[in-house]
């Protein structure tokens, strides 16, 4: 296996450098440096309990696995070269595994797969291969430096200009050298998410994204433990730091303005910037390599300038997760999904050269291409189509799931391998775990409506083309895909267990799914916990409802929403009465809540965990295990008894939906949509999830 050089500062991708499809390319040998690959083989960047205590009740919890070897190195199958992709983990739950790792600069895309047999490999091309790929996210841009686009940032990310009175170049951009794995001569460095109201990009334009709260990092926990009870968001572990006095080691400083609604916060180490704030009296914060170490990865800043709130220097590990925190916009995701375990399964994780290839919109049904005329527009509908049809127009019969971009199989310039095995799910009242679901044929229910049964749910869609949507098991997963009518319509998609829940006061029912999150204010997937009988859109005039979904991106930030339906309709222009979950009060305090950041779970084959605990009282809501959001329900406006739990999407007026950051979307799915969904299910008579109000207080009844 080849090892990764020493990533030069001249590689760094400044403006638009890294946006092209030629992509970001590092000057630099894979084969260069001798010695291990950046963080292969160690135990990983462990994510820590989420706030103040508050957990989930998952049972068993999620299974956690690493490298298959001291090296991350694969099973001799005839794969080419690539250097160590380094800090690979997976979190199982059920038959889904989510694989993280160490971003790379030079990578452009990511995939995995199950290790092929020996024979099948054909060069870089792999016989019957089916990969998932990670993509590109679709979150805003930043301003840049001193750039002029966009016109009216909310934020503004600086690394070679003037911040706060003093000039910083790109070199300065680097402190110096860290881990991203633990270590005896290593201590973990915590980022904390400041709470104040100005800490972070309330209202102003829609930027905002995990990078731009304020942060403070520091390796004490005793500290950390401190500003979690204070309403701090807890972002965990994100580097490891050499313990105080190590030989070869300096110290990082920290200062911070007086505070105010547009104060600033500095890191820097000793040298001018430090001699220049001196009146900001700078304290000792964590240590740095003034070398770099085999395996380690620069730390690198990046000045997040508020137009309407409080800036910071914002630390990464990595030039790659620098061209992220400084550029934002479309980057490659830094996460990977693999769906369908039966049984144990090596799978092969890689870095990419360039993006997997689009081949058409993937569908569980085929559906030909066609043209709708509107006056004097046209709106044109590619294809739907098969696995089996897009793996038989493929060369090598491959497949790319979330494939991006243009050409032929991408090169592997980094890998890994971990060797995973399905877990056991606890126990519930219902659960999808990705089983075949055949759906009988479809109903015609109202205007372009469609519904439909399995032997687990019932199932409808609403307002959407004739001949241009399809439901269906694929993967281990159930997939939607549809467009709705003329792209000018209020579609959605139903889909509702025969099951029945029991609502109760004294109890909860505990749903959950995880689905791919790409969200815009037209188009976003929703969780309905209802008092309303099937059809449940039909009856929600005659119910009370909670729904839950993930809502924004474009003219406002994207969030987690709940909102409660009494005894009324929802659509998607005419919402029913959302809670305030980003900002809260405490009495008089209001502040930024410490959950997490909504656009770091968005990748179009990315799953994002929602779990909703909801008795006729109150709503718990958590995103991938961390608590979101918690409200108190109007008193005696959801029944006790018999209810139904939905898994939903909405698809509204794709036509002039989304901005130029949805750069594949606009491109290839502006008027279609489709959906994966896996992990359904949901319990009855649940205890209350533990919560700390203190730390994440209830929002009041919506009156």
């Amino acid at each position: 296996m080849l090892t990764r050089s020493i990533i030069p500062l001249f590689t760094l991708c400044l403006l638009s450098a890294c946006s092209s499809d030629e992509g970001n390319k590092n000057e630099s040998s894979s084969a260069g440096a001798a010695g291990k690959p950046s963080g292969a083989g160690g135990s990983g960047n462990p994510s820590t309990p989420g706030t103040g205590g508050n957990k989930t009740n998952f049972g068993g919890g999620p299974t956690h696995v690493g490298p298959m070897s001291a090296g991350a190195e694969c099973p001799d199958v005839g794969l080419p070269d690539a250097y160590g992709l380094p800090n690979v983990k997976g979190v199982i739950e059920g038959n889904n595994v989510r694989i993280t790792f160490d971003p790379q600069a030079d990578a452009r895309d990511y995939r995995v797969y199950a290790l092929p047999a020996k024979g099948d490999v054909k060069g870089d091309a792999i016989q019957g291969a089916v990969y998932r790929c990670a993509g590109e996210s679709e979150v805003p841009f930043a301003a840049v430096d001193d750039a002029k686009t966009p016109a009216n940032p909310g934020i503004r990310t600086r690394a070679e200009t003037t911040v706060a009175g003093v000039e910083r170049k790109a070199a300065d951009a680097t402190l110096g050298y860290v881990f991203t794995t633990p270590g005896d001569d290593r201590v973990p460095v915590y980022a904390l998410g400041d709470p104040h109201i100005k800490a972070d990009n309330v209202d102003c334009y829609w930027m905002r994204w995990p990078e731009s709260r304020v942060k403070k990092y520091t390796t004490s926990e005793t500290e950390r433990a401190e500003l979690i009870s204070q309403r701090w968001r807890d972002d965990g572990i994100v580097f490891y730091a050499p313990k105080a006095g190590t030989e070869g080691s300096e110290v990082i400083y920290t200062a911070s303005e007086k505070p105010g609604d547009f104060s600033a916060t500095f890191y820097f180490k000793d040298g001018a910037e430090r001699t220049k704030r001196s009146d900001l009296k700078p304290s000792e914060a964590f240590s740095v390599y003034s070398e770099a170490q085999d395996g380690a990865e620069p730390l690198m800043r990046v000045f997040y300038s508020q137009t309407c709130g409080r800036g910071h220097d914002e630390l990464v590990p990595g030039v790659a997760r620098f061209n992220k925190a400084h550029q934002q916009g479309p980057q490659p995701v830094t996460e990977l999904h693999y769906a369908g375990l039966t049984e144990e399964t090596t799978l092969v994780v890689e870095a990419l050269d360039a993006l997997c290839p689009f081949q058409g919109v993937l569908s569980t049904a085929s559906r030909a291409a066609h043209d709708v005329t509107f006056g004097d527009e046209v709106i044109e509908y590619a294809p739907m189509q098969t696995a089996a049809e897009l793996m038989a127009a493929s060369s090598n019969g491959e497949l790319f799931i979330s494939g991006q971009g243009t050409g032929t199989s991408p090169k592997a310039i980094s890998r890994a391998c971990l060797k995973v095995a399905p877990e056991k799910p606890a126990k519930m009242d219902f659960l999808y775990d990705g089983g075949e679901e055949t759906f009988g044929d479809p109903v015609e229910a109202g205007y372009q409506t469609w519904s439909m049964e399995s032997a687990s749910f019932d199932a409808a869609f609403y307002s959407v083309e004739t001949n241009g949507w399809a439901i269906g098991n694929q993967f281990g997963e159930l997939w939607a895909t549809y467009s709705d009518v003329a792209a000018d319509t209020n579609g959605k998609l139903r889909i509702t267990p025969k099951a029945r829940a029991t609502l109760a006061a004294d109890s909860f029912v505990h749903a959950t799914m995880e689905v791919d999150a790409v969200s815009s204010q037209r188009r976003y997937p929703q969780l309905l916990v209802s008092s309303a009988e099937w059809p449940v859109q039909e009856n929600l005039e005659k119910a009370a409802t909670v729904v839950v979904q993930v809502f924004g991106g474009v003219t406002q930030a994207l969030e987690l929403q709940i909102e409660f339906c009494d005894h009324r309709t929802w659509d998607v222009n005419n919402q029913c009465p959302i809670y305030p979950l980003y900002t809260l009060k405490d009495g008089a305090d209001e502040f930024v809540a410490p959950a997490p950041e909504m656009n770091q779970f968005v990748g179009t084959d990315k799953t994002l965990r929602l779990d909703a605990y909801v008795s006729t009282n109150r709503i718990y809501v958590y995103t991938n295990g961390k608590p979101y959001g918690c409200a108190d329900l109007p008193p005696g406006k959801l029944p006790a008894g018999t209810g139904t739990v939905t898994f939903g999407d909405a698809l509204y007026h794709s036509a002039v939906d989304l901005e130029a950051w949805y750069k594949f979307h606009v491109a290839k799915m502006q008027v279609v949509t489709s959906r994966h969904f896996s992990n359904l299910g949901f319990s009855s008579g649940v205890p209350e999830p533990g919560w700390n109000e203190s730390v994440l207080p209830c929002v009041a009844p919506i009156k």
